[in-house]
């Protein structure tokens, strides 16, 4: 008998809002970006728009965008903008501009971790985008096990059983006792059982 898809997918969503939290976290001692950063701000946004803070911003990054009209590849402006975007709760805009930061400097994995954090936002949820700015961290550090960590929260939410098992496995062996080693254990069990009751070849239906 198939398993109740649906009862999947809401504890899928739970623990996955789990690792999130934790990465968010870990996102905020690591010192990612600049200007002020939350939990809050990383699951919703930060709503909290005061009309001078708005106007502050938009000047802010009108005069980033004049410097950037003379060199389009100034990363300091291009991450200023992006950090204004971040404080408008204008995640996708935000995006933008990091990704623009990705490519200037590949080298530089927060850029693509930043991103992932933004594309698993609840106000963007692109799980592809996040799984391959993902990629591109894990392939840059294949040390970083909070990058494994968030990389199987996206895999899984795209219903990538494997890569989300292959990503937490690899999670598990960097960081053993990590704070959210035993979590992650039960979802690979989870998942591990989930996929043995799936008709071949039909996925589970991401979690939304």
């Amino acid at each position: 008998m198939l398993l109740d898809r649906r009862r999947i997918n809401k504890w899928a969503k739970w623990v996955a809002l789990a690792l999130v939290i934790a990465f968010g976290i870990g996102f905020v001692a690591l010192g990612v970006g600049t200007g002020n950063f939350s939990i809050a701000d990383l699951l919703h946004g930060n709503r909290d728009h005061s009309q001078a803070s708005a106007g502050s911003s938009e000047a802010a990054i009108a005069a980033y965008e004049a410097t950037l009209a003379e060199n389009p590849d100034d990363t300091d402006a291009l991450l200023g903008i992006a950090n204004e975007y971040r404080k408008l709760g204008l995640p996708l805009k935000e995006a933008e501009y990091v990704e623009r930061l990705a490519v200037l400097q590949p080298g530089k994995g927060e850029f693509d971790q930043r991103l992932a954090v933004i594309y698993l936002n609840q106000d963007s949820l692109n799980y592809p985008a996040a799984v391959k700015a993902l990629q591109r961290a894990t392939a840059l550090d294949p040390n970083d096990a909070d990058a494994f960590l968030q990389l199987g929260v996206a895999e899984r939410s795209m219903g990538n059983i494997n890569g989300a098992i292959l990503a937490w496995t690899r999670y598990l062996t960097l960081a053993p006792e990590g704070e959210m080693a035993s979590t992650v254990r039960d979802a690979i069990e989870e998942l591990k059982a989930s996929s043995t009751t799936l008709t071949e070849g039909e996925p589970i239906t991401p979690t939304t």
